[in-house]
């Protein structure tokens, strides 16, 4: 039996509310915001320590002698797991409680008739779990809509979400609630077929479309192709790395915006880009963010860290203590002239999950970047899909080409730009081939495309 689709558990009105007096905040100065943020902070540690057996062991004598917060140890997702049962503050949950409910039915409903829970494989692949209490998923909800407002999408706006099309995933949730406000927006996932995403498009002609940003490439070929026809003014993207081409691609096909949005499945959303499209803007009301490097020494503004550390503010059910997500950061050095009060995200460079390891010429190994090497696959003309798999002497790169397409002559171009652009770095690996096939699934309960694979993840050969 499949899932229930998610419906709707927040009540309209109070959503309404909330949101408001979140987007009240836009006018706060920084020095505002930050003793807000210092204040919740405390609230939160005390509340973690006084109700968590898992915070009063690590950090009760930490929050008891006032220490910094970079003095604390760093939770991930592996030690979130381990200890669930013992970090969550509601006896009446635990781990094994939430993943038969997620792995249930109805995962879409409330837990308890109280909490909201979702799940995530991450691109680590390791399944992480979260519960909202009501109030924590009210202020998640009403965070996104404050993030909506602020690129002028209101409740009478034509905006709709095509994301995951499992309720087990965070995006399907926060879609639910967000259509019911506005109740005419279509239901859509990027699972559906092509055929029906494209007639519910030409029949809603939406003004905003949220999604993936590998799914904007599949709308624009449509569009090109003919059979998509609609004029959206924005797209909003989220849930995988977001690059320039993309924007470009949105610019070219519609004289559309991307503004990019940071949703973390654990905490909720945490960032949105304004309309200058320059940076996430972070909601340091409802979290406390810290760039550090691989040994969790914070690094300056301007300079990019190897993670990011996230403590929730909201959440008082699952209350997240510098929570590790393995984004590549880089904070904006200056602020951002439309006047927000939230510092952003300059860059995101991707996953540490993301980097290619190569032989180097003259000896040793040099790690790459996945995202190094996207260019000479964006830049290729008859190229639908593209991914990544490390091999043990080198790389495989999976391709999906439009019809009409010489498969033979794009692959042939593709390997020798590849193989050109890790010469320039001096890496040498052994193998490197180019492997055509139907198509790159979508994986998880995300449905997102991995830009890096595992050799065990296998796509259909198309030859």
């Amino acid at each position: 039996m499949s899932p229930s689709p998610s419906i709707a558990t927040l009540d309209t009105r109070a959503l309404r509310q909330h949101s408001e007096a979140l987007f009240s905040r836009c006018q706060w100065s920084r020095e505002q915001l930050l003793s807000f943020q210092a204040t919740q902070l405390q609230s939160m540690l005390q509340h973690a320590i006084h109700s968590s057996p898992y915070y009063r062991d690590t950090i009760g004598a930490l929050v008891a002698r006032e220490a910094a917060l970079a003095a604390f140890p760093v939770l991930n997702k592996h030690a979130l797991m381990e200890n669930f049962d013992r970090i969550v503050t509601d006896t009446r949950l635990d781990r094994h409680q939430v993943e038969r409910h997620l792995d249930g039915d109805d995962p879409g409903s409330l837990l308890l008739g109280e909490f909201s829970v979702a799940a995530t494989g991450g691109t680590t692949g390791e399944r992480g779990i979260t519960a909202f209490d009501g109030a924590a998923w009210l202020a998640a909800i009403a965070t996104m809509v404050r993030f909506q407002r602020i690129i002028g999408i209101e409740e009478t706006t034509r905006s709709m979400a095509v994301f995951a099309s499992s309720p087990v995933h965070i995006s399907h949730r926060i879609g639910a609630e967000l259509r019911a406000i506005r109740p005419k927006a279509p239901g859509l996932n990027v699972l559906m077929p092509t055929e029906t995403i494209v007639e519910t498009l030409n029949a809603y002609q939406p003004e905003v479309i949220s999604t993936y940003p590998s799914f904007v490439r599949v709308l624009a070929a449509e569009q090109e192709a003919g059979r998509l026809r609609i004029r959206p003014r924005l797209f909003r993207t989220s849930a995988e790395t977001l690059t320039q081409d993309v924007r470009a691609i949105a610019a070219e096909t519609w004289q559309a915006t991307v503004a990019n949005s940071y949703v973390c499945t654990e905490a909720g959303p945490m960032g949105h880009e304004c309309l200058r499209a320059d940076g996430l803007h972070l909601a340091e009301d409802a979290f406390v963010f810290e760039v550090v490097d691989t040994d969790n020494r914070p690094v300056a503004n301007g300079t990019q860290g190897a993670k990011l550390l996230v403590t929730t503010l909201t959440n008082r059910t699952l209350p997240l203590v510098r929570y590790e997500i393995s984004d590549m950061v880089t904070m904006a050095s200056e602020p951002c002239p439309c006047g927000l009060p939230f510092w952003r995200i300059a860059s995101i460079a991707g996953r540490r999950e993301e980097m290619l390891r190569f032989a180097k010429r003259g000896g040793g190994t040099i790690d790459v970047h996945a995202h190094r090497l996207r260019s000479p696959l964006t830049g290729t003309a008859g190229v639908r899909q593209f991914q990544f798999v490390p091999l043990p002497d080198g790389l495989e790169i999976r391709i999906s080409v439009f019809p009409g397409i010489v498969a033979d002559a794009v692959s042939r171009k593709i390997e020798d730009a590849i193989r050109a652009t890790l010469d320039a770095v001096d890496a040498q690996p052994s193998i490197l081939a180019v492997k055509v096939v139907d198509a790159i699934d979508r994986s998880g309960a995300g449905a997102k495309v991995r830009l890096v694979a595992t050799a065990a993840a296998r796509s259909p050969d198309k030859r």
